[in-house]
């Protein structure tokens, strides 16, 4: 007899018959047995739909569906989002690997948390030969992952774990119009709006890294899909504070690095940045870890002025950050490894 909450695992897939089979194998083989594997072919014209359908022969925890053409992720995932019936929707991509403690630890947590409703873990990338590489960094805590779900997703997409009463709740499903890979970021952003969220810091999931991805094939497209969705998610959670798309742009370009004009603005957007910041402080007053959140907020700014040098109006914006908070160079110290591990990343 199956023990704990049953898990609804939803994976869309088009033309993945390279690695569908380990992907798939990843989620039979989970130590966590509770389970519905909803897997839906998103059109496929190669073999994909033949190594779904004979996994499906020999295990009867996997459910198909079958899309006559290409509708793309949202729309399948809200396809299987339509039939699941577990207590919690687990995501999964088809050419990732999750690792068997994924969803025992998952459900575990989610069961002791029953105000967090979005729960990543970490990940580890990996070639396409499967060879393993670096760790990204994530988030920690709620208020953390609310603060930086304004600038980019605070999870990482096929390691997550929702809770369902919450999506019928609220009526939460994909929107159509997020595309480019950025439509679970986008349900997130509004999905914090009524639940907690949180990420475990093990690794367990590996992420393949693929040259024909929709992020190498698709990156300015994507970039400004991210943009407004970052946009809307600053309007619905800090209503108060209007945030224009080209504040958000600046600021993601200058966060990330993306170009040397954008580098030698950040010190002048820093009005910007503590705008959001100030607001998002006053919103979220004397919830734990506020305190932390903050250390590592004016670390990010002092980082923005300093790199690189050259930045005009940089002694200005040091001289307004010194009167905020006399302490951010220790507070700079303190996130190296954190900046050290993004580098590596390119992030």
């Amino acid at each position: 007899m199956p023990v704990g909450p049953l898990v609804s695992v939803i994976m869309s897939f088009f033309n993945a018959e390279r690695f569908l089979e380990q992907a798939i194998s990843s989620i039979l083989d989970q130590t966590y047995r509770n389970l519905e594997f909803i897997m839906v072919d998103d059109g496929s014209k190669d073999q994909s739909w033949n190594i779904a359908s004979r996994f499906g022969q020999l295990d009867s925890r996997i459910r198909l569906l079958r899309l006559e053409k290409n509708q793309g992720v949202s729309s399948a995932c809200n396809g299987g989002l339509k039939i699941a019936r577990g207590k919690y929707i687990a995501r999964m991509d088809s050419d990732d690997v999750s690792l068997p403690e994924r969803f025992s630890r998952q459900v575990d947590f989610m069961e002791a948390h029953p105000d967090v409703g979005v729960l990543g873990c970490g990940m580890r990338y990996m070639s396409e030969s499967g060879k393993l590489l670096g760790v990204p960094p994530q988030f920690h805590g709620d208020l953390s992952i609310r603060w930086h779900m304004l600038f980019e997703s605070p999870f990482f997409n096929p390691t997550v774990m929702m809770r369902k009463s919450v999506m019928d709740q609220f009526g939460l499903k994909y929107d159509l119009s997020a595309i480019y890979g950025e439509e679970d970021y986008e349900l997130w952003s509004r999905f914090l709006l009524f639940a907690r969220g949180e990420n475990l810091s093990e690794i367990f999931l590996h992420y393949r890294l693929q040259s024909r991805s929709l992020t190498h094939r698709y990156a300015v497209e994507q970039n400004e899909t991210v943009t407004d969705i970052s946009t809307k998610a600053a309007a619905a959670h800090l209503p108060d504070t209007p945030v224009s798309v080209q504040e958000i742009r600046s600021l993601q370009d200058a966060l990330k690095g993306v170009s040397s004009p954008a580098k030698r603005q950040r010190a002048e957007l820093m009005p910007v940045y503590f705008k959001i910041w100030d607001e998002f402080r006053r919103l979220h007053d004397g919830e734990p870890g506020l305190a932390g959140l903050e250390r590592d907020v004016i670390a990010w700014a002092a980082r923005m002025i300093l790199y690189p040098l050259s930045q005009p109006h940089s002694s200005q914006a040091l001289l307004s950050l010194t009167g905020r908070n006399w302490k951010w160079p220790f507070y700079l110290l303190k996130n190296i490894p954190y900046y050290q591990a993004r580098r590596r990343i390119g992030w």
